[in-house]
C-alpha cells in the first residue's frame, strides 16, 4: 500500500524544471534558468553549478562579508535585483579547439532595458560547471572581477 501511494505520489509531483539539472548541456541549463525566471520563478544557483575555481572566489566573498552582504549585491543572471525579462535569446559556441569549452550568451530585455551576459562554462570532472559570467550590455562586470575585488571605488 505504502508503495503506491508512493508512485501516486510521485506521477502527482511537478516535474522539476530544466534549470535544476546539472546534467543538461550549457545552452539548455541556461535556457532553463532564464524560462523559470520569465515566468515568475526564482533561481538559487547550486554550490556544483561552479568551477571550484569560481566556488572558491564565492566562498572567499562570503567568509569576507561576515554575514552581511558582500561585494555581489545583485543578482548576476539578470544583472539587477529585480527583474521583468522579455524577449530572451540563448546562444552558445564551443571555444576554436576546445570541445571542453563552451560560452553562452543570454540577450534579453529586464524592465525594457537591454542586456547580454555571457556564461562561460567548462568540462571539469567530466561535467560542465560555470567558470565565468560577463555583463556585456547594460552594466559592463566580470563576476570573478567583482567576487575577488568589488566594484571600482566600492560602488
Amino acid at each position: 500500500m505504502r508503495l503506491v501511494l508512493l508512485a501516486a505520489l510521485l506521477l502527482l509531483a511537478p516535474l522539476p524544471a530544466a534549470a535544476q539539472s546539472l546534467g543538461d548541456a550549457p545552452p539548455v541549463y541556461v535556457a532553463g534558468v532564464y524560462d523559470r525566471l520569465a515566468n515568475g520563478g526564482d533561481y538559487d544557483p547550486p554550490d556544483a553549478l561552479y568551477t571550484p575555481r569560481l566556488l572558491a572566489l564565492w566562498k572567499d566573498m562570503e567568509k569576507d562579508s561576515g554575514g552581511e552582504v558582500g561585494r555581489i549585491d545583485f543578482f548576476y543572471w539578470t544583472s539587477s535585483q529585480d527583474w521583468d525579462l522579455k524577449d530572451v535569446s540563448i546562444g552558445s559556441t564551443f571555444v576554436d579547439g576546445h570541445e571542453d569549452r563552451m560560452i553562452v550568451t543570454a540577450t534579453f530585455r529586464n524592465g525594457g532595458e537591454p542586456r547580454r551576459i555571457r556564461f562561460y562554462f567548462e568540462k571539469t570532472g567530466g561535467r560542465w560547471r560555470l567558470d565565468d559570467v560577463v555583463s556585456e550590455v547594460g552594466d559592463a562586470w566580470t563576476l570573478s572581477v567583482l567576487l575577488k575585488y568589488g566594484w571600482p571605488g566600492g560602488g
